[in-house]
């Protein structure tokens, strides 16, 4: 009897040794598990309150807690042109707890030198809200379309003005399209989009780019008109103006907003995000949310990101390149 007694004692224990041991091998994948999330999650966001990238992980955050089971906190960390946010979730634990939100500005970081590190060193967990790109000139300008806007610029070199941020998605735009073109265009740093349409507003510059939606707004009062779409494709919000490949320049540079996590992010954490994302993009109420940000849902899972983020970084690094950084 107790050689039984001792012998089932034995047993307990090595079964508890195991679940001991298979419990703190891996904590990232016990969080990542049925349990996750236990706390809130802390979203970072390079960028500040009110804009397109601010707006579209709010609406993400509120909603997405629904189908992961937890809270999202929006952290604004715009300091560094992205990379004191991208640095904090870098060198985060890798349980899922502090994740980076943020689009192709990046890579532009990573292009100009103005970050160390690249997407490389994080974990792509999705891709979520896009929003197509559009140039847009001053309703009283000459030209109504790319050709006459590129006519110009090669009878007057070096005298149109393309309103951007330098080391950002915006110049790098202005640059793809000098580059296709062939022509010649002063780039001048103007800083967010509401201070790039007061100065296209004013005549200061003679061409900017800002996302569709808001274009539309001011097409409709008047004031601008759309040059050309950056997409592969018509924009649904603005069906009436054609892409600049329709025009003969191959300039396709849409927004598209991904969520990373720091590196050794174990997958049951990423396939969580990705299953919960998969029912989110389902959601009317999410995706009227979404639309009045002017944005859409853009759904890709953690390798289907992985792979479009790293062609993404390599393109825009020729470009750099190009631009002598």
């Amino acid at each position: 009897m107790k050689k039984r007694v001792a012998l089932a004692f034995s047993l307990f224990l090595s079964l508890c040794v195991l679940v001991g041991c298979g419990s703190t091998t891996n904590q990232g994948a016990a969080a990542g598990g049925a349990d996750y999330p236990t706390k809130p999650i802390e979203i970072l966001v390079p960028a500040n309150p009110g804009g397109q990238t601010d707006a579209s992980a709010r609406v993400m955050a509120e909603y997405m807690k629904k189908y992961l089971g937890g809270d999202l906190v929006i952290v604004n960390q715009a300091g560094g042109g992205g990379a004191i946010a991208f640095d904090n979730v870098m060198t985060a634990k890798p349980d899922g707890y502090k994740l980076l939100y943020y689009h192709q500005a990046l890579h532009t970081g990573k292009a100009t030198k103005k970050m160390e590190d690249d997407i490389t060193a994080l974990r792509a967990i999705g891709t979520f809200s896009g929003v197509n790109q559009v140039f847009v000139a001053n309703a009283s300008a000459p030209w109504s379309d790319l050709n006459g806007f590129v006519e110009q610029a090669k009878q007057n070199p070096g005298q149109l003005k393309f309103g951007g941020q330098l080391g950002g998605t915006t110049h790098f735009m202005g640059a793809m399209l000098a580059q296709e073109a062939g022509i010649d265009l002063q780039i001048l740093d103007i800083g967010t989009e509401s201070d790039r349409m007061a100065a296209l507003l004013g005549g200061q510059i003679d061409m900017a780019v800002t996302g569709v939606s808001n274009a539309m707004q001011y097409v409709e009062s008047g004031d601008f008109k759309i040059i050309a779409v950056l997409a592969d494709e018509r924009d649904p919000v603005a069906p009436d103006f054609p892409t600049a490949k329709e025009q003969g320049y191959e300039v396709v540079f849409p927004i598209v907003h991904t969520l990373y996590g720091p590196k050794d992010l174990p997958d049951e954490i990423v396939d969580a995000w990705n299953k919960a994302t998969e029912e989110l993009a389902k959601d009317p109420d999410y995706v009227e949310g979404l639309a009045k940000t002017g944005q859409v849902h853009i759904l890709k899972n953690g390798a289907e990101a992985a792979q479009s983020a790293q062609a993404e970084l390599e393109r825009i690094m020729q470009i750099g390149e190009k631009l002598g950084f």
